[in-house]
């Protein structure tokens, strides 16, 4: 059928169950027409911002058959410490919807199909937060439809080559695939101001094919080419009620620095309230600046519902969380308060959180306690009171400690707006307030605030007398009505700028193998140089010992190998946070926000609690990486994986807690379990079997030497579940699991001390689920060369120059760099055919050789010991040698920029960008014929030329460096990382799931 922006309605309804709204319609009609983004959607809160997303999605099927015109891969990004991400929860419902059956969402589904190919699911939605490496399961294809729900750290390093929790080799697919064809909404814009001008001078300096559209306009800003509401949409029953529904705030001022005793008699009275008039269940919000205040106010509130003066359940939520510890607590307590919803609680909620509720979250409170933020962080916080526009009376306070008008020092991450927003709110002239002295935080009423004509009155919505925030001269004014009596400029938050992005800065982060010495902090190009650079991740497991930390790192690397940390289980907090934590340094490092914010030192430090010993940490960047390893807090990097003993402490059920040193919960089995339709680990520790139970493990550990009898003994031995719930749970799970599966279980044995455990590992029989992909399976050398059987070169190089061909074709690459993408990948493994490389593919013994053939793969593994016994140097690259096989082929004559065909070999594992740190002084000797002849090369189209590893490489007066400091100027650096990138996931495909063949007769 052919699709036009007349059926996004039914696309919407079909999904949602409801009409758009007439912006949303009005967006996919602009789409459609112009194929160009507005650059500012600028609307309040409540009217369905995440419905742009629908419209990216409706758009690229308009497009599919030139996605040139369209974004292939849409990023919904917020820089805020995000429990709840309803934005992930919308993409899955758009997914989902797309496999089911209808005339629009057929052909929807078709076209986006078109675009994934046959073996990938039409869309695919991620949330992309705190990296573990090799865990990127939304880097398949180029051309994957592609939902990302994530934050500015996450997408902003990849986009910079930087990735957070991205290996090095890794680095320019994530900014080759981020660089093209992508579209960022950026929510809440004026929370990531250096992130936006950023992104403004990628697109301008670096030439990136990467569209931004904000999502609200910041309050000074003046947009080009706006979409805003309209009178259709000030009509519209749903969106005018929730304009026109009032939320009334009075304000309190309490004499303490913390006042959380305050905040949880604000919050009860509250409750009661509501009890008294017969409001249930409710739900009240109380919202902070800080996670120690909020811990405070949580314990006091528990002590209070505990003694029986409200029924309510009392909840806390931080951004600083581990997803599968707060994943409870959204589904049981949140979801049943979300708007347009009915009420489906069984009791009342008291939910104490930081920003973290402030975006991205759906939730329809019927109270709000909130601490004094500034302008813009309160009305977000007020987006969520009443957020339905029901017909009740939603009460609502305004609380100022005396830290936060304390005028002697800034608060570290809102600098004095809190003592201005303050002073500006108490200072409002009565006119403004209602007889009770409270102020409308309504968005009807308060665009009166703004231009001083008091609150609008019912029905002026649909008189079209609303408007959006709008700068005003002075902060606050006495005059009376008809004058500006607010400016929110003047009293948001306040906006760090980037530092101005070099072409310089842009030249050192295209360089990823190796990383420059002179390496630019992309944390200040995302959050601005006042505030934490960047962050680091935690990851808790009950079998890594303090003492593993200061032995063998190698059996930690290949433990973490098998068990490798999921994103699932991670925890973020500030670089200098977990710093300061390992050495024990802080008490209090719970006083952090869920925003980038200065390091806090000066006040802090009075509380400083001294450890017996700083502690170290295992930092996890893959395995045979450089940065992988046990190190101290002076080692730290941005954006590391820190692996560390459960026994340390520093988290609980509700996320970051510091000053706990009760033992964190393991999460890993839990984390894995999204990966068994794959490839998985079982690990049976000391650590992670009941005391009681460890005996009889022991017994069977020693006894069985077969996987399957081992995880059926070991699952005898456990306790039943309801009879001893706890730690042995997981394990129970997955040892059923992988019974049940019937896949192969093998057993390792070496990865734990002796007497202390071991891993099995789980193959499952059943082909890997599409929702939860493994890992890429050419990215770790002693991987890459595996499959189930032999497969020949031959056979290898057609297959990855089949889908290099397909991915091309699919994005409508230019026809020259599309047959030079398909020549580079025939020939990319063509070094294999080293009489060396052969001989270790055999094993190590020459008579294990096919007589018919050279290989790319086979069973047979390898490792330092078959390399060495295969006569290979240290180090050695297949792919340097095929750079300089491939001058040879007759068919390189044809390439039609033979330099591009060079550098995609040459890098199709990642390295050699610019430059390769080995040598092979014996680089093809003895061996020139042989691989001539099992290329087929019989009349080489010109002489060898050493490869890129040697400094005598010279490709027409070009060293290796040179040829690459061509190609960036040629292509621009995120153009010739995507040309990387189609190759290499063009490489992964064919790897993943090759056909075994069978020697010939």
């Amino acid at each position: 059928m052919e699709l036009t922006s007349k059926h996004f309605g039914e696309f919407f309804r079909a999904i949602h169950g409801q009409e758009p709204f007439p912006w949303q319609q009005a967006l996919a009609d602009r789409l459609a027409e112009t194929d160009e983004w507005p650059d500012v959607l600028n609307l309040p809160t409540g009217c369905g911002k995440t419905a742009a997303m629908d419209a990216a999605v409706f758009h690229l099927a308009l497009r599919y058959a030139d996605p040139q015109k369209a974004a292939l891969r849409i990023a919904f990004v917020v820089d805020r410490r995000i429990v709840v991400d309803d934005t992930y929860g919308r993409g899955i419902k758009i997914a989902n919807a797309l496999l089911s059956d209808g005339p629009v969402l057929g052909e929807v589904r078709r076209r986006l199909q078109a675009l994934a190919g046959d073996k990938e699911p039409p869309l695919v939605v991620r949330k992309l937060r705190g990296g573990a490496p090799l865990e990127h399961d939304w880097v398949r294809t180029p051309t994957q439809p592609l939902l990302l729900c994530s934050t500015v750290d996450q997408v902003g390093s990849r986009l910079l080559f930087r990735g957070y929790g991205v290996s090095d080799r890794m680095k320019p697919v994530h900014a080759g695939l981020l660089g093209c064809n992508t579209l960022i909404l950026l929510d809440e814009a004026h929370l990531s101001e250096p992130f936006r001008q950023t992104l403004e001078a990628v697109r301008n300096v670096g030439q990136a094919g990467v569209r931004c559209a904000l999502l609200s306009a910041t309050p000074d800003s003046k947009p080009r080419q706006p979409l805003e509401l309209g009178k259709a949409d000030m009509e519209h029953p749903v969106l005018r009620r929730r304009l026109e529904a009032p939320k009334l705030a009075c304000l309190q001022e309490v004499a303490t620095e913390q006042g959380s005793e305050y905040f949880a008699k604000a919050a009860i009275e509250m409750a009661s309230g509501l009890q008294a008039e017969q409001v249930s269940p409710f739900a009240i919000g109380i919202v902070v600046n800080r996670v120690a205040l909020a811990r405070q106010i949580h314990t006091l509130l528990r002590e209070r519902v505990g003694s029986g003066d409200v029924d309510a359940e009392v909840i806390l939520m931080i951004g600083r969380s581990r997803d599968l510890g707060c994943d409870e607590l959204v589904d049981k307590h949140l979801r049943p308060f979300r708007t347009g919803e009915a009420r489906a609680a069984e009791r009342s909620l008291l939910v104490v959180s930081t920003q973290c509720l402030e975006v991205g979250v759906d939730l329809d409170l019927d109270g709000l306690v909130t601490q004094v933020a500034p302008l813009d962080a309160l009305r977000q916080r007020f987006g969520r009171l009443n957020r339905d526009g029901r017909t009740i009376t939603a009460p609502a306070v305004i609380l100022a400690t005396k830290g936060d008008t304390s005028k002697r020092t800034d608060d570290p991450v809102y600098g004095d707006r809190l003592r201005e927003t303050w002073a500006a709110l108490q200072a409002l002239p009565k006119a403004l307030k209602d007889a009770e002295g409270r102020i409308d935080f309504g968005f009807a009423a308060f665009a009166g605030l703004v231009d001083g004509t008091g609150p609008v009155k019912a029905g002026a919505a649909s008189q079209g007398q609303l408007a959006l925030d709008t700068p005003a001269q002075a902060k606050v004014t006495d005059s009376g009505p008809g004058t500006p009596a607010l400016d929110p400029a003047a009293l948001a938050t306040q906006k760090p700028d980037a530092p101005v992005l070099m072409p310089a800065y842009l030249d050192l982060w295209a360089q990823t193998a190796p990383i420059p010495i002179a390496d630019p902090e992309v944390g200040f190009f995302l959050h601005g140089t006042e505030r934490a650079p960047a962050e680091v991740s935690i990851v808790w497991r009950a079998d890594v010992d303090a003492d593993d930390l200061h032995g063998d790192a190698d059996r930690l690397s290949a433990l973490l190998r098998l068990v490798p940390p999921r994103a699932a289980e991670t925890l973020a907090v500030p670089l200098w946070v977990a710093s300061k934590w390992l050495q024990g340094g802080f008490s209090r490092l719970d006083a952090i926000a869920d925003v980038p914010e200065q390091e806090v030192e000066s006040r802090e430090a009075a509380t400083t609690r001294a450890r017996k010993t700083p502690r170290m940490a295992f930092r996890w960047a893959g395995h045979g990486e450089a940065r992988t390893g046990c190190i101290d807090h002076t080692q730290l990097r941005p954006g590391d994986l820190l692996v560390v003993p459960a026994s340390y402490g520093g988290c609980d059920a509700f996320g970051w807690h510091p000053e706990s040193e009760e033992p964190v919960e393991d999460l890993a089995d839990l984390a894995a379990v999204a990966y068994r339709g794959r490839r998985y680990a079982i690990r049976v520790s000391m650590n992670l079997v009941p005391e009681h139970c460890w005996p009889a493990t022991q017994a069977a550990i020693a006894d069985c030497q077969n996987g399957h009898d081992l995880a059926q003994r070991v699952l005898d031995a456990l306790p039943a579940a309801s009879a001893e719930p706890g730690a042995s749970d997981p394990l129970r799970q997955s040892l059923a699991a992988a019974l049940e599966s019937g896949g192969r279980i093998s057993v390792h044995d070496d990865v734990y001390a002796p007497g202390q455990g071991l891993v099995l590992l789980v193959e499952a029989s059943t082909p890997a689920s599409k929702q939860h992909w493994g890992e890429s399976v050419t990215e770790d050398d002693s991987l890459s060369n595996l499959s189930a059987g032999p497969i020949s070169l031959e056979a290898h190089a057609k297959d990855v120059q089949g889908y290099a061909w397909r991915f091309a074709q699919t994005l409508g690459l230019p026809s020259e760099i599309s047959a030079d993408l398909k020549l580079a990948a025939y020939l990319h493994d063509a070094g294999k055919a080293d009489a060396r490389f052969q001989i270790l593919l055999a094993g190590s013994d020459p008579w294990n050789l096919p007589d018919d053939r050279v290989l790319a793969k086979s069973s047979r593994g390898s490792g330092k010991v078959l390399w060495q016994q295969a006569g290979l140097p240290v180090g050695w690259r297949h792919e340097a040698l095929s750079v300089q096989l491939a001058q040879q082929h007759p068919d390189f004559a044809k390439a039609h920029d033979p330099a591009l065909v060079l550098w995609l070999i040459g890098t199709h594992h990642g390295l050699g960008r610019p430059f390769f740190n080995f040598c092979d002084p014996h680089d093809m000797q003895g061996s020139q014929r042989q691989i001539q002849e099992s290329l087929g090369i019989t009349d080489p189209g010109r002489p060898p030329s050493p490869g890129p590893q040697s400094s005598a490489f010279d490709y027409e007066g070009e060293d290796w460096a040179s040829l690459y400091a061509k190609l960036k100027t040629q292509y621009g650096i995120w153009g010739l990382a995507h040309l990387e990138a189609v190759l290499r996931l063009a490489d992964h495909r064919a790897s993943e799931s090759p056909a075994v063949e069978s020697p010939k007769e």
